[in-house]
């Protein structure tokens, strides 16, 4: 005799009515197997792939111009964590060596996170400020529009456009002592030499 056996749950088959079979296995088992499959991937389809910026680094040497102040990305980096990536860029003013910008970006949930370095000698005693916001995708659609976007968080807290101005009026007086006159070495009307806006 012929045995009858759920491919699903291992049970003997052979006294159960046709109605309630798929070949040789539980109709019960069957959709149970279905049902699961269909979770799994509902559940696998809820959880997104943490956003993917490919050209972070190329952020790497762009100049930007904020409040009369000219600055420069540099030193960008990725870290993957389980919860998404979390990008970071140092933002220096122009022709510095001490970084005055931390960027840091959850791709998780689009926060953007600015930290403001005061220079020590705009204040020594000065904590960092920290300025949060969210950002959608259209703000990572080039690299010119995300600068845009930290220029314009910058803007966001007097204090830091304090600094601005501070590191601006700085970067005059260096450019001034050199006998060149004024001139920005970053381009005009706030544009960079890269033209990036």
């Amino acid at each position: 005799m012929k045995e009858y056996i759920c491919a699903y749950c291992g049970k003997d088959t052979s006294d159960v009515d046709m109605d309630y079979l798929v070949g040789f296995s539980h109709l019960s088992c069957v959709l149970m197997d279905e049902l699961s499959d269909a979770l799994y991937k509902e559940e696998k389809a809820k959880k997104k792939k943490p956003m993917e910026i490919k050209n972070w680094t190329k952020l790497n040497g762009q100049k930007f111009d904020v409040m009369g102040a000219s600055f420069v990305i540099m030193d960008t980096s990725v870290d993957s964590l389980s919860s998404g990536n979390v990008y970071t860029a140092w933002i220096h003013p122009w022709n510095d060596s001490e970084a005055l910008v931390r960027v840091l970006l959850f791709t998780d949930d689009m926060h953007l996170q600015i930290k403001v370095l005061p220079p020590t000698d705009y204040d020594s005693n000065m904590i960092p400020i920290e300025l949060t916001t969210n950002i959608d995708k259209l703000h990572l659609s080039n690299p010119s529009i995300f600068v845009q976007t930290i220029a314009e968080g910058l803007t966001d807290d007097p204090t830091v456009r304090d600094i601005l101005s501070f590191v601006g009026r700085k970067q005059d007086d260096i450019t001034r002592f050199k006998g060149r006159g004024y001139s920005s070495p970053m381009g005009t009307n706030g544009s960079s030499g890269n033209k990036l806006w």
